[in-house]
């Protein structure tokens, strides 16, 4: 069983064995009860590499999904906007789902009374994205084989810093809410002819997150920019002239929260 789905069927079950301790039958209530909107799957416009699910509830839950290629599921995911409380706006990324393809779904959860609701398994089917904007840029990305040398800080395991260099979409480097202070810096090894920078911005569901403007620091120097930043479906390239090793990425402006960014490249001269 995969870990996804083993911490969704460990939620319920010590849930069942709380019950149980105390002589009560714990009860799954259908999820419809305290569903106040559709259930919608869409492709993030920001990020082509993932998914977004929506639901609204009555009341606030703590609510997750678990979705899979067939009826074992095997991934786990919430809303990161619920910092530990419930909510009743439910917007949930969906890492690594592709256009196209079916999968099945279970969305669960829990109101602040303990009492747990769960739909019934269906089906979704993301939209083929309107146009593909990836990187078409065919310089190399020096950054792929660079080390990270220092972050301002890390959301958590799952968002760090090597995350910007790693070649993948699907992974990301999340500040701990750090907003326009947010920084890292990335060693090349050796000086490298530059050419050109690409800030891949991670973003929230809520808005924020989203790097608007970045500045870089050329070993420890010259400071180029403020330059603006992109995302996965619309990188922006900023082209430079500069030779140098350790390159510094500065969040400029911001919309705030625990910015970040998905890829940074950095385009060999």
């Amino acid at each position: 069983m995969k870990r996804g789905l083993l911490y969704a069927v460990l939620a319920l079950g010590l849930a069942a064995c709380a019950g149980a301790a105390d002589g009560q039958d714990v009860e799954v209530r259908p999820f419809e009860e305290v569903q106040a909107s559709e259930f919608v799957f869409e492709l993030d416009p920001t990020n082509p590499s993932r998914g977004i699910f929506r639901v609204d509830t009555t009341e606030p839950m703590i609510c997750a999904i678990v979705w899979g290629e067939d009826e074992r599921l095997g991934n786990f995911n919430n809303s990161l906007n619920m910092a530990g409380t419930g909510i009743i706006e439910h917007d949930v990324f969906l890492p690594g789902a592709e256009p196209g393809v079916d999968y099945r779904y279970v969305v669960q959860g829990t109101t602040a009374d303990g009492t747990l609701y769960r739909s019934e398994m269906g089906t979704f089917v993301l939209p083929e994205p309107e146009t593909s904007k990836t990187n078409t840029d065919d310089r190399e990305n020096l950054a792929l084989n660079a080390t990270v040398t220092s972050v301002s800080s890390e959301f958590s395991d799952a968002f760090a810093a090597e995350n910007t260099a790693d070649g993948d979409l699907a992974t990301e480097w999340s500040s701990a809410g750090e907003g326009d202070d947010a920084s890292i810096t990335l060693d090349l090894g050796a000086p490298q002819e530059v050419s050109g920078f690409q800030f891949l911005t991670r973003s929230m569901t809520d808005g924020t997150a989203v790097t608007e403007t970045y500045t870089v620091t050329v070993d420890g120097s010259e400071t180029l920019g403020p330059f603006p930043a992109g995302n996965s479906a619309e990188p922006q390239t900023t082209d430079v002239t500069v030779i140098g090793q350790m390159f510094t990425f500065d969040v400029e402006t911001s919309t705030g929260g625990n910015t970040g960014a998905v890829e940074i490249r950095i385009l060999s001269g």
